[in-house]
């Protein structure tokens, strides 16, 4: 988990598939433990997507060493498919690679993609179309692959994936939607999209490509950012490529609703100026005040200052260096080498960045490596959006 040993543990949040003490996405609290209620859900979720899909054999091993395994493997071919994949990879009981599958299992193959009991506020209507949907995907493109033996005496195939030699007398995936004579080194089994592992071997074939469940999902309606559901109603918010719910276009910090007002966005979530600036101002090197959304900045190695004569100056002599070259030197900058080598300013650097950095030489300075300011950023409004700016219907993919 990202929170670590932060968070008191997963409090689901009202609306949005997230922890409410850390906000974390549910499957990152899962891979530590999976709560009975949660279990079930995926091993219904697992068994439905399995007695849909398309697949040339359906028995299977059970092992006390594995969480899950091949189905039609001889225990020694599972050894020989477990070694092909990475060692966080392979699902050994209570290990990484277990947790792994878990944590994959709740992200490629989302209950709320299937099922309406798992989604929030879906009216009549929606349930139908969302029951539709899921029913038209699991006939036309659900499919687990099939792990089976090359026998010695033939040539092989090459894989679709990167295009190398799958050899006689080794393991090979087919997908029987992508045909039968397609096929994939079992490491190179992957969403064509998020390029992961299709967990269990469940895959979703569309336009000649194998997909997991959510990306699959994303090809054929949008996905909320917020709430992670599929949108299934005819307009939505649209902003720098990414969808919400009308309703759900909201401060990702205190969820005030950002209709027609500015915002920032900062890791694909929407937030509005008072939380942006509570939470992520930059403070000014110089001064020590917050450099607020609507003042320019200058940056230069995680150091930050307004981008004022005032503040983005000389240490030693004050001299402005806006749109000049300029010496860094332990946490300071400077105009010049003779002010970087003043005693007083030498002192400075001391005291406050021990050990100092090496001073570029004056014909450094020169070179835009060691001299040139970083840009300030551009304009007063920067990174600002007026949601109004991004509303736009979106016609259904029905997929008919």
């Amino acid at each position: 988990m990202r929170c670590g040993d932060q968070c008191p543990g997963f409090r689901v949040h009202g609306w949005r598939k997230i922890c409410l003490h850390c906000k974390c996405v549910r499957e990152e609290h899962a891979v530590q433990s999976v709560p009975g209620q949660l279990e079930k859900m995926m091993t219904k979720l697992v068994s439905d997507f399995q007695r849909h899909s398309i697949s040339d054999d359906d028995s299977g091993c059970a092992s006390e060493e594995y969480a899950w395994v091949p189905p039609g493997l001889k225990p020694e071919q599972v050894y020989q498919y477990f070694s092909c994949l990475p060692d966080d990879r392979v699902p050994y009981v209570n290990s990484p690679g277990e947790r792994y599958r878990i944590k994959q299992l709740l992200h490629q193959l989302p209950a709320h993609d299937s099922e309406p009991q798992y989604c929030n506020s879906l009216d009549d209507e929606e349930r139908k179309e969302l029951r539709l949907f899921s029913q038209q995907r699991k006939r036309e493109n659900l499919g687990r692959g099939v792990v089976r033996l090359f026998p010695v005496t033939m040539t092989g195939a090459i894989c679709r994936q990167c295009g190398r030699q799958i050899c006689g007398g080794d393991l090979a995936v087919f997908a029987s939607r992508a045909g039968h004579s397609i096929s994939w080194h079992p490491q190179c089994f992957q969403c064509a999209t998020c390029s992961e592992l299709l967990v269990d071997l469940i895959y979703f074939f569309q336009d000649g490509q194998i997909y997991c469940g959510r990306h699959h999902a994303e090809r054929l309606k949008p996905r909320c950012q917020a709430c992670d559901e599929i949108i299934l109603a005819d307009e939505c918010t649209e902003a720098e490529g990414r969808f919400w719910h009308m309703k759900h276009f909201c401060c990702f910090d205190c969820e005030a609703a950002l209709g027609g007002q500015r915002y920032i966005m900062r890791e694909s979530q929407p937030y509005c100026c008072s939380c942006y600036e509570a939470l992520y101002a930059e403070y000014c090197d110089t001064c020590g005040e917050h450099i607020g959304i609507d003042q320019g900045q200058m940056t230069y190695e995680g150091q930050h200052w307004h981008a004022v004569e005032s503040c983005f100056c000389c240490a030693h002599c004050q001299q402005p260096l806006l749109g000049r070259p300029f010496l860094p030197r332990g946490g300071l900058i400077f105009c010049s080498r003779p002010c970087s080598l003043s005693k007083e300013c030498s002192d400075s650097c001391e005291r406050t960045h021990t050990p100092n950095k090496r001073c570029p030489t004056p014909e450094k300075l020169r070179q835009p490596q060691c001299g040139s300011p970083l840009q300030p950023l551009e304009g007063p409004n920067h990174n600002l959006t007026p949601v109004k700016q991004c509303l736009k219907a979106v016609v259904k993919k029905r997929g008919k």
